[in-house]
């Protein structure tokens, strides 16, 4: 099986790098244009929240700024108290900051590897500024929209915390001593680190454009638009974005701006943050945590956002700020108890995902 692997593995990587000198113009146009997205988008965004991300956690400050949140923390996530900043900071930070965190709190002796496997699963999200700036204002012109969506994603992360922590005794409550190091030596290992992570990030972003560029010159991407296109009734426009951004999210912002039926969509898709995304967590996971269970909870927490995106639609009305106009199609009026009952069976399925667990052990 190995060897199967092994020669698939090298056979696409010939294949690549034989499109990578058939399509060099397109290639090179794509990943001049990703260059620029990391410069003018990822670093501006990122970096500087890496930097201080690190520092909270390699001073200690995490601990301090976990306190408020103990009784949620270990009763409903079942993590010990001074780990639920993180998951905070996460949320807030951009998709790969949960992972790096808890990967250098592991290598540092400061959480147990199980643990940190276990919390990788919800410490994901694109944040607030992502989530308003690209699928808010830039898509549907309206900031509220982006928090309803960020408010979707993090509700099923909050479902997923709760769910995958059921088979988790509650944890004591913390008395050990503080140590905070507030050093100056501390802050530059942060900056060194920060700058090692966002080269990391950047050069995958950098490797997808060109994956997502040979991927289009072959028709492949067309061709499994029109399969999207035919199951979900999208646009063949909106299928190309939306197969692009599965690939790598920024691609999201190609989606038909204005279009309120492409909420849930968008929800879902930020939820799961896109291949490029993925491998980045990968990168900075790999030898110290687990990651099957994050790849498991993501794809769950993805239909959860849908779900919970149009309920949200529902509950604030949303449709009713979308003004008909000449040209404009006003969205459906769509009932939420369709929705709530795919909701219960999702939540059913993490449930069953725990009681399985609970067997085995």
């Amino acid at each position: 099986m190995k060897k199967i692997k092994n020669y698939i593995a090298g056979s696409l990587a010939v294949l690549y790098a034989f499109f990578l000198i058939a399509f060099v113009r397109d290639v090179a146009a794509a990943v001049l244009n990703s260059v620029k997205v990391c410069l003018e988008v990822m670093i501006p965004s990122l970096y500087a929240f890496i930097v201080i991300s690190g520092f909270i956690v390699s001073s200690g400050l995490y601990a301090v700024l976990s306190k408020p949140f103990g009784l949620i923390s270990r009763y409903i996530f079942r993590i010990p108290q001074e780990y639920f900043s993180v998951f905070l900071i996460g949320s807030v930070g951009g998709y790969p900051i949960g992972a790096q965190l808890l990967s250098g709190m592991v290598k540092e002796n400061r959480i147990d590897k199980d643990t940190a496997s276990h919390m990788l699963s919800y410490c994901y999200l694109a944040g607030p500024a992502f989530i308003c700036g690209i699928a808010g204002v830039r898509l549907f012109s309206d900031v509220k929209i982006g928090m309803l969506i960020f408010g979707a994603i993090i509700g099923a992360n909050f479902l997923v915390a709760f769910f995958t922590g059921l088979d988790r005794p509650v944890p004591e409550r913390s008395s050990s001593k503080i140590k905070l190091d507030m050093s100056f030596d501390c802050l530059i290992r942060s900056i060194s680190k920060g700058a090692a992570g966002m080269f990391s990030i950047c050069g995958i972003i950098v490797f997808f454009s060109s994956i997502i560029c040979i991927l289009d010159k072959l028709n492949i991407i067309g061709t499994a638009a029109k399969l999207i296109e035919s199951i979900m009734g999208l646009t063949y426009t909106d299928s190309i974005a939306a197969v692009k951004t599965f690939i790598e999210i920024s691609n999201i912002a190609s989606l038909t701006p204005g279009n309120y039926d492409l909420i849930p969509l968008s929800a879902a898709l930020l939820s799961f943050g896109g291949l490029c995304v993925l491998m980045q967590i990968q990168g900075f996971t790999s030898g110290v945590l687990s990651t099957k269970r994050f790849y498991l909870c993501r794809i769950i927490s993805m239909f959860i956002s849908y779900f919970l995106c149009k309920i949200l639609i529902v509950i604030c009305n949303v449709n009713s700020i979308y003004v008909t106009a000449p040209g404009k199609i006003v969205p459906r009026q769509n009932s939420p108890i369709p929705t709530v009952f795919l909701l219960i069976m999702t939540i059913l399925l993490l449930s069953n995902i725990s009681i399985a667990k609970n067997k085995k052990v």
